[in-house]
């Protein structure tokens, strides 16, 4: 199969540009992106014993049924997996062997100086990393109170569990994915049901170097599932505590109307300790009454919204835009992406910059 094929089977289009389906749950056929079409499970299953394949024995018969109950794609061999997405089960296999083959490296500077390193997955392995997030990850919810990496869930979303709170505590996971190791991806796949066999497969498959490589479709997914079991132990601390907590990614955020109890920052790096992670001391912040209460970039002390130098900002940003429609200072992509942000937060001042975005043709490049 060409790179542009599978692209376009990741977009959830076939060669004549019909979606793919899927017969896998319960004999109906849904819409799955990267698939070969079969008309249903029982087809699905002859295939995987078609001549040159080995026969399904009984234990992965069983589990064959069990996962298509479940609602997830009955993975019980990389050769299910290859037969899958119409790629060979041997390059499934290798890029799970050699992943030094199948990545990218590359760095991109911080914000606040340094570089991070990226390790981004070739167009094969994107593809099949895609596939796992979205059949069987993504099936998986996760708290409301976990926002970052979640669809419909934002900074916003995070910043507005503390609006109007009079005590804030900030703290930072160092070097978030690298600390998910491969076993704790192992259990999590084991955990929705996938074989010993097949969860170390799928492990090496979204792993590098027995870590989750950041720049890796499923990484940021992973990494919330696998810290959801010190979550868990974050919220019944702060249920105690009348505490609220959220996450956004490797943002830990908590508040209260009164100061912290004594020894809660420990009891917090104890239980994240616990798990085989670290808070960076450096990016731990305590604030509260008379201070400006920022999470996640937002000021939330009377009620969620961005600091005051970006309001101003933004604000100069489309008044130019109206003002002086024929000589743009940024162009329409960038103002309609300041708009949608500035309508998640005020619904009627983002409209307002929406339709000035719009408005002047001048600032879209012609086609």
């Amino acid at each position: 199969m060409r790179a542009r094929e599978l692209r376009a089977r990741i977009r959830g289009r076939s060669r004549q540009g019909k979606l793919v389906k899927s017969p896998l749950p319960t004999g109906e056929t849904v819409v799955l992106p990267p698939l070969v079409s079969f008309s249903s499970a029982d087809d699905f299953k002859r295939a995987l014993q078609s001549e040159g394949r080995s026969p399904l024995d009984d234990e992965a018969l069983v589990a064959f049924d069990r996962l298509q109950r479940s609602g997830l794609p009955p993975l019980v061999s990389p050769t299910a997996l290859g037969v899958l997405l119409g790629v060979s089960p041997k390059l499934v296999t290798a890029m799970g062997l050699f992943p030094d083959r199948y990545y990218r490296e590359f760095k991109v500077p911080k914000r606040r100086g340094g570089t991070r390193t990226i390790l981004a997955p070739r167009t094969y392995l994107k593809a099949v990393q895609r596939y796992v997030l979205k059949r069987i990850l993504e099936t998986r919810p996760l708290p409301p109170n976990v926002t970052g990496f979640v669809r419909g869930r934002s900074i916003v979303t995070n910043a507005s569990y503390h609006a109007k709170a009079r005590y804030l505590l900030n703290v930072d996971l160092k070097d978030f994915f690298g600390s998910v190791h491969k076993k704790q991806v192992r259990r999590v796949f084991a955990g929705l049901g996938y074989s010993g066999r097949m969860s170390e497969v799928l492990g090496r498959l979204c792993t590098y170097r027995d870590s989750l490589p950041q720049g890796a479709p499923c990484s940021p997914y992973l990494a919330n599932l696998c810290f959801l079991e010190t979550d868990a132990a974050i919220q019944r601390l702060c249920d105690r505590l009348s505490v609220t907590y959220s996450r956004y990614a490797d943002d830990l955020t908590f508040s209260r109307q009164k100061p912290f109890p004594g020894g809660f920052l420990d009891s917090v790096r104890f239980l994240v300790k616990r798990a085989g992670f670290d808070l960076n001391k450096k990016k731990t912040r305590f604030s509260g009454p008379g201070q400006r209460n920022l999470v996640t970039g937002l000021v939330v002390n009377a009620k969620v919204q961005p600091p005051r130098i970006l309001r101003r900002k933004l604000r100069a940003m489309f008044h130019q835009a109206e003002a002086r429609p024929g000589r743009p200072k940024h162009s329409g992509p960038e103002l309609l992406g300041w708009a949608s942000f500035v309508k998640t937060y005020s619904h009627a001042l983002g409209s307002k910059y929406m339709k000035v975005a719009k408005s002047n043709p001048a600032n879209w490049p012609a086609r």
